[in-house]
């Protein structure tokens, strides 16, 4: 049995979950525009134990988004991760933003997934991701135009994913 604390801090929303062997047993989350995470993570942690009926000491990892993102949310779910592991001497799981994102759609072959996330100053994060969840281009931030993704767009389908609108 694997039991994994899953933290999300990266962007707005403040996420916590609690999973055995992949499957979700307790999750707290709040997304709004204002970062809460100082103030939630930590008592989030504690419901989604609580609620669980397992022990601190009975983790087996904690799995925490490593960006990119908002850096001092990303500071914030890490810092937590690391003090957390630390004291229960568990691994710590590194997940990429970008690439959680994309893993959410099932996706044909020959389709891409162009996961994106706001990097504020008219900017976004983004990956281009095959079917099968493969990186097949590194992670930049960029200013979106109309040459955007060109090589992508001219064949196959292509999925776009983000936490949020991006104007």
């Amino acid at each position: 049995m694997a039991l994994i604390l899953n933290l999300e801090t990266s962007t707005t929303n403040c996420s916590v979950c609690l999973s055995v062997d992949g499957e979700v047993v307790s999750i707290r989350e709040n997304n709004t525009p204002n970062y809460s995470h100082s103030e939630q993570l930590h008592v989030f942690i504690e419901e989604c134990i609580e609620e669980s009926r397992y022990e601190m000491s009975d983790l087996n990892a904690v799995a925490v988004s490593m960006g990119p993102g908002s850096y001092t949310g990303l500071r914030i779910g890490v810092s937590a991760a690391k003090g957390l592991c630390f004291a229960l001497d568990i691994p710590l799981i590194a997940i990429a933003t970008l690439k959680s994102l994309a893993s959410q759609l099932n996706v044909s072959p020959g389709e891409y997934i162009i996961p994106v996330l706001d990097a504020r100053r008219m900017e976004v994060y983004s990956a281009v991701f095959d079917a099968s969840i493969n990186q097949i281009r590194e992670t930049q931030a960029e200013v979106i135009n109309k040459e955007s993704f060109q090589n992508y767009l001219k064949g196959d389908k292509v999925n776009f994913i983000g936490s949020e609108r991006i104007k």
